[in-house]
Formats: structure tokens, sequence, C-alpha cells
């Protein structure tokens, strides 16, 4: 195997590149083994790099912990091998043997236990998530990446405050997250804060637990159970029904009549119309790059799917995938934006203009917001007939949970969704 050094590690690596033997002569064989190879080559300069710059650092411990699962073991310190057994020791030596690594090299200091676990904070273990798990951040847009993010750093940060203190995050107790949570059931009945909030911020410490300690190369067997365990159950028991509110057909008609969103800006007033005739989540229009606008097929439509590309975005998760077709105002609002809405794409400020516009110009009623479009769209749908497992089609939702066992077949065609969006389509067009 040949590889080539990437430029980040010509710091600790002057070679500008690696050849490898992955001793067969089987060429599938070779393309497997060079792959696992490769991951190895990079946890170990990843490890020469973070030991460079601060050798007893959270950083170089996390490198050498990826170094040993790359190997296909866990990390352990050299006290818990030294307590463990003898055989573990000795399967660690042997795989440095055959894989012909020099005592005293970073595979051999990792896979031997050279470096002490050091003691981060729950503060730090929570905003080192985006660094520990870069590929579930890849492909989000820069507001996704911080929504992801507060989803650590925002329950983190509560309990850091209600303790007085940033604990190091392996010394929290099950007495902490108890009196952490009783804290919270109070807020939840003082009314300070929804019960699903407070389930939501336990689950996700729960799961902070579990994520870092596989991060660092422990085994779910081998960690600590989680002092969060089991401990959002009920909080949201009395949270009273929060559906969000439609907006009537007849603010729809006002709001697609011709001249009644001119005083807007043209990105926010076809956002608004596109929302209109397709259903879609904000974000699925607000964040679509222009390669994913489709107006040269026979049936002009969007499609919303994982991008990678210049304007990579994550869409909610692959039922959400689909093609939607532009009809009417909707249509006509994308051969003005072909290339998609780049003043508001991955930024989330959609939302906060748009009701506050809408408001002002008296296009909404009281308690309103902009999103009830999308839950205008099923109402629209039903009242035409379409039946729950098309309408979930169309919104991107799962028709296995809508029917609450598998589901076969083939996704609903694109002509058959344009047929069942020109059914419910307002028909108006803005001048």
């Amino acid at each position: 195997m040949r590889m080539r050094v990437p430029v980040r590690y010509r710091r600790v690596e002057r070679r500008s590149e690696l050849h490898r033997s992955l001793k067969t002569g089987d060429e599938k064989q070779a393309r497997a083994k060079a792959a696992v190879a490769e991951m190895q080559i990079i946890a170990e300069l990843d490890a020469r790099l973070a030991g460079q710059e601060t050798p007893a650092s959270i950083s170089h411990y996390e490198a050498m912990a990826s170094l040993t699962s790359a190997r296909g073991m866990p990390y352990n310190t050299a006290k818990e091998l030294s307590e463990g057994k003898v055989e573990d020791i000795l399967e660690r030596v042997e795989a440095l043997e055959a894989s012909k690594d020099a005592p005293g090299s970073i595979p051999a200091k990792a896979l031997l236990g050279s470096v002490d676990r050091p003691r981060p904070t729950l503060k730090q273990v929570a905003e080192n998530m985006p660094a520990n798990y870069p590929e579930e951040v890849r492909y989000k847009t820069p507001k996704q990446r911080n929504v992801w993010a507060a989803r650590w750093t925002r329950p983190a940060l509560k309990m850091i405050d209600f303790l007085g203190r940033d604990p190091a995050f392996a010394d929290i107790q099950r007495q902490d997250a108890l009196d952490f949570v009783n804290e919270l059931r109070s807020r939840v009945l003082r009314r300070e804060t929804k019960g699903a909030s407070a389930q939501k911020d336990i689950q996700n410490l729960n799961l902070l637990w579990k994520k870092y300690h596989l991060s660092i190369g422990i085994d779910e067997v081998d960690m600590r159970p989680s002092p969060f365990r089991g401990l959002a159950d009920g909080l949201d028991r009395n949270d009273e029904v929060n559906r969000k509110k439609e907006v009537p057909t007849e603010y729809i008609k006002r709001i697609v009549a011709p001249g009644a969103l001119d005083t807007l800006n043209q990105d926010l007033a076809d956002i608004i119309l596109v929302l209109v005739e397709t259903g879609c989540r904000q974000n699925e229009v607000t964040d679509i790059p222009a390669q994913s606008v489709v107006l040269d097929h026979i049936i002009p439509h969007l499609w919303l799917k994982l991008e990678t590309g210049d304007d990579p975005r994550e869409v909610k998760n692959k039922i959400t995938a689909r093609r939607v077709p532009l009809v009417g105002v909707a249509l006509d609002a994308m051969k003005r934006h072909p290339q998609g809405f780049p003043r508001y794409r991955g930024k989330g400020t959609f939302s906060a203009s748009a009701n506050k516009r809408l408001k002002e110009l008296n296009l909404l009623p009281q308690g309103v917001t902009v999103g009830g479009l999308r839950h205008s769209f099923e109402t629209r749908l039903k009242e035409v007939g379409v039946q729950s497992d098309d309408r979930g089609e169309l919104m991107g939702h799962s028709v296995k949970r809508i029917r609450g066992r598998e589901y076969y077949g083939d996704e609903m065609k694109l002509e058959r969704r344009q047929e069942l969006h020109l059914m419910i389509a307002i028909g108006s067009k803005r001048g």
C-alpha cells in the first residue's frame, strides 16, 4: 500500500509517502486490508501530532486511545493492564511484534498504556463532542452544527450551574445526577421549564456519558454505569399537548394574493410561497443548494437529500429524503431562485424574519407562526381525501411508524406526488 501523507502531518512525518506491506497476493483482501491499514496510519499520525504539541493533554490521550481502537483493542493504562490478566498484555506485545513496532514507538506507548487517563470536566467533555465525533457534523450546515453542539453543552451548563462547580466528568456520582433531576422536576412543577425539555436534557447527558467513553476506547461492557441512567422517564408526564397551530386557509389565500408580499425582500417572500405549496420543513427550503433545485425536469421539483458538496447539509433522517414537486406559486417562486436562497442558507434566520413581517402585514392570526404552513398542508391533503400513508410520504414522515408495522414496496413516484400536490394547489400567482 502506498499512501500520501496529508499536509497537516508534515511536522511529525517528513516522508511525503508511506509504504506498507499488506502481506497478501489477493487483490480483494488487499483492498480490505488497505482501508484498515490507512486508518491505523492516520491514528498513529494523530497520536504523534497530539503528543508533539501537548504530551500530557486530553487531546494526546484521546489520540492514543483512537490508535489502540484502530488496532482493535480498548485503551488501558499501564496500571490497568498490570492489574488485569497477563494474557491481555501478551496479546498486545504479540500484536506489536507482528506489526514490527519498536519498543518506545507511538503504537507501543499506546497499546501498553503509557498515557494516564486525563480528567476532563463536564464542560470540556461537552464542548469537545464535535472534535470527538467529526463524522456527525461533517455535512451539517453552520446552524445544524450549532444545534448539535448545544445538545451537549446546554444540559452540561445547566448541571454545572446547579452544582456550583464543573466536576471531573468521570467523577459524577449517581447522587449528583439524582439531585440535578430533582431540581429539574421542581422547575417543571413551578412551570419554569417544560417537562419534555428537562427529559431531553437528562437523556442527552446519559448519551454523553456513553459517547465520551466510547470515544476514548472504553467498551460499553467495561464502562461504569451512567449516573444518569433511567432518570428521564416521566418528566414530561404533565406537559400540555402543544400542537403547532395551522395557518387557516383564508390567511393562506391572502398570503399568495398578488402584491401581498411585495414589501418583503424577494428571498423571504418566495421561501414563504414555496412552503405554502410544498409542505416542506423550513430548512428544507432555505438550505437547499442549487444542484437540488431541479427545474429542467418534466416535473420540476426539489430534491431533498444529504448534500456533501460546496453547500453540505443533512436531512433529518433517511425517511426525510424525497423529491418534492413544484406547483403553483411554489414553481413560480423557484423559477425566480434557481440557485436557491443563499441569503438564508444555513443561517437559521428565516423563521424570525418571516413571522415578524407576516405579523406586521396582518397575514398571520394571533398565536400562529409561519411553521403552521406545514401543518396546514397536511390538513388540506386530508380534506381532499388523501390517505394517511400518502400524506406521510409527501411530508417526509415514516410510513412504517404511521402504520405501526413494516412498510414494503417502492416509494411514491414523482408523477403521483405531483397529482396530489395539484389537488390542493391554491392557484393564485404573485405578479
